[in-house]
């Protein structure tokens, strides 16, 4: 076979091959078929949830779409707390905080001014949590000069706060206290008091217990 022959053989293989790459290429992968149909699936899904949603007089483009029967748990509870929440505007008061921690405007507990001499400076109120007892504020109850400052804090990882009662001369909210991951110091807050009297305060965050008083008198 001369060599003209074979040159002419080979280059005709080539594109011969050529053509059957550019074919093969052209075509869709299984996996690439496969992924195609899951994402087409679920667009399909998402409208006919969204249809069956507009149907039912809903709104489609809500976060959260929930229905609770009138006679479930979720419904009787929620019934209750309408009925507290009435009660107590009733009686001029606001529930504030959350779950267990909720505590009543206009309901601070009664304080006597504890006996002794009062502190002054920076007086440091700790807010740990006791096992049974639960969160709390340590001292509890604190008499100090006008012009002191009370400041609060703690080493835990999850959050309580300082927040007066309202409707008092002293109103002060400490927010979030809780140790981050990647803090050095502990958290702790400042308040300080320029109005002689007793001023009551809780932790509004959930779960905790904690109430606690500043009486503040003249020097």
């Amino acid at each position: 076979m001369s060599i003209r022959i074979r040159v002419i053989l080979v280059l005709a293989a080539a594109l011969v091959l050529t053509t059957i790459l550019a074919a093969c290429s052209s075509r869709p992968t299984t996996v690439q078929i496969v992924e195609t149909t899951k994402a087409q699936n679920k667009l399909d899904n998402a409208q006919a949830t969204r249809q069956a949603v507009i149907d039912a007089g809903g709104d489609p483009d809500a976060q959260v779409q929930v229905v609770i029967d009138s006679d479930s748990a979720a419904a009787i509870a929620n019934n209750e707390r309408n009925a507290t929440a009435t009660a107590q505007a009733v009686l001029g008061t606001v529930s504030v905080g959350s779950g267990s921690s909720a505590i009543a405007q206009g309901a601070a507990f009664d304080v006597e001014v504890p006996e002794g001499p009062a502190l002054t400076g920076v007086i440091n109120v700790d807010i740990p949590s006791r096992g049974a007892e639960g969160v709390l504020f340590d001292p509890a109850i604190i008499k100090i000069t006008v012009g002191s400052t009370v400041r609060w804090g703690h080493d835990r990882k999850s959050a309580s706060s300082s927040t007066s009662d309202p409707g008092q001369d002293e109103e002060w909210d400490s927010g979030d206290l809780h140790k981050g991951p990647f803090d050095k110091e502990n958290p702790s807050f400042d308040h300080t008091f320029t109005v002689e009297g007793c001023f009551t305060y809780a932790s509004v965050f959930s779960g905790d217990t904690a109430i606690g008083a500043v009486c503040v008198v003249a020097e």
